[in-house]
């Protein structure tokens, strides 16, 4: 990844101006046509979104305008400045991750500045135009507050240690942004799956993924989300508590207490957390490869294995797909995974440029 240091000569684009404009203008109660004109500006592009969001960040404004704006927007934004009687669990500043996939090459990520930097100064600017605000704590955000993204490409398991002594496991094909200043400690699993093992601090560390944070003072945590945004949440150690928003029954945005290994599905549809009384899998050796299934179909199997492979499991059959299997399989080792299902089922290797195909162990080779 690439440093991106904030200058201060650097210009504002138009979803940074915009932005800042929109923070002032809602610090009002909006009419009809300002929140009209507004939701079609935010929704305009993603640029609009982040610049937003990372203009929120570092807003002056009470809790009463802060607490309108996010109920207009349907989210909960973090502050620098964290007003008197305001709660502590935030959401991160969104920020797209880059589109191409990143190796991390050591034990830590390169540090990323978001843009927040310098749209504190473009915000504190229109600030003052509109009306006197403290923007005492802006210089302190631009020397404290820092972003850190963390990505792994296929086939990639990495151990990071983050500066607050916490551990972070990546799964393959995953991202996580961690964003830590000193009031709070938070973390945005954007894709993939991702184990926290968060150190006792003064402040608890958030992580926020689909329609739930998961909040810790200490423990450690597995968090996963799939394509549809369908996020698996696993208490390894410790205590913590998740916390739904935008769902759709009031009685289920109570926090809810995570027990140890209990799986619980926040689903993306705003409905009720729901836990899994039966796992197909034990993961909680994930980090070194190991899952243990009490049963699943070959196809699901092999699947799950070529997350990891660089050259793929291919079943030349549809039917071997529906057998079912059960037992403990690393899955990152391609070769032996793949030997030791066919010596399981009586399947032949065969080594093609496509792939690594398993059949019938009584067709020819081909």
């Amino acid at each position: 990844m690439t440093d991106e240091h904030w200058s201060p000569c650097r210009s504002f684009s138009p979803a940074e101006t915009g932005a800042a404009q929109w923070c002032a203008r809602l610090r009002q109660a909006p009419s009809e046509k300002m929140l009209s004109d507004f939701k079609a500006w935010i929704d305009a592009t993603p640029d609009n979104a982040d610049a937003f969001a990372n203009a929120m960040y570092v807003a002056p404004m009470s809790r009463d305008a802060r607490t309108r704006i996010e109920t207009l927007v349907g989210r909960t934004f973090p502050a620098l400045q964290r007003t008197r009687g305001q709660p502590q669990r935030a959401m991160m500043p969104t920020s797209s991750p880059s589109s191409q996939a990143q190796t991390i090459t050591g034990p830590s990520a390169t540090p990323r500045f978001w843009m927040a930097g310098a749209v504190a100064v473009c915000v504190a600017a229109v600030f003052l135009m509109v009306g006197p605000q403290p923007y005492s704590l802006l210089p302190q955000f631009l020397t404290l507050a820092h972003a850190e993204t963390y990505e792994t490409g296929h086939g990639e398991i990495r151990a990071i240690k983050l500066p607050d002594g916490t551990h972070l496991t990546l799964d393959s094909d995953s991202c996580v942004e961690v964003l830590t200043d000193p009031h709070r400690r938070t973390a945005r699993l954007r894709n993939g799956r991702a184990r926290f093992a968060v150190m006792k601090g003064l402040r608890p560390f958030t992580i926020s993924a689909g329609k739930g944070d998961v909040v810790t003072d200490h423990g450690t945590i597995d968090m996963g989300m799939d394509d549809g945004a369908i996020v698996d949440l696993r208490l390894r150690s410790g205590s913590a508590r998740l916390i739904t928003h935008q769902v759709k029954s009031p009685a289920s945005r109570e926090p809810i207490e995570l027990e140890i290994d209990k799986a619980l599905m926040v689903p993306a549809n705003g409905d009720a957390p729901k836990v899994v009384s039966m796992p197909l899998a034990d993961t909680r050796d994930w980090p070194s490869g190991w899952v243990e299934y009490r049963t699943v179909a070959l196809g699901a199997l092999v699947r799950e294995a070529n997350q990891y492979a660089s050259v793929p499991i291919l079943l030349d059959d549809p039917r071997l797909a529906k057998l079912s299997v059960s037992g403990r399989f690393q899955l990152t080792r391609t070769e032996v995974f793949a030997q030791r299902i066919a010596q399981l089922f009586g399947l032949s290797m065969v080594h093609r440029g496509d792939g690594i195909v398993l059949q019938d162990g009584k067709k020819s080779p081909e």
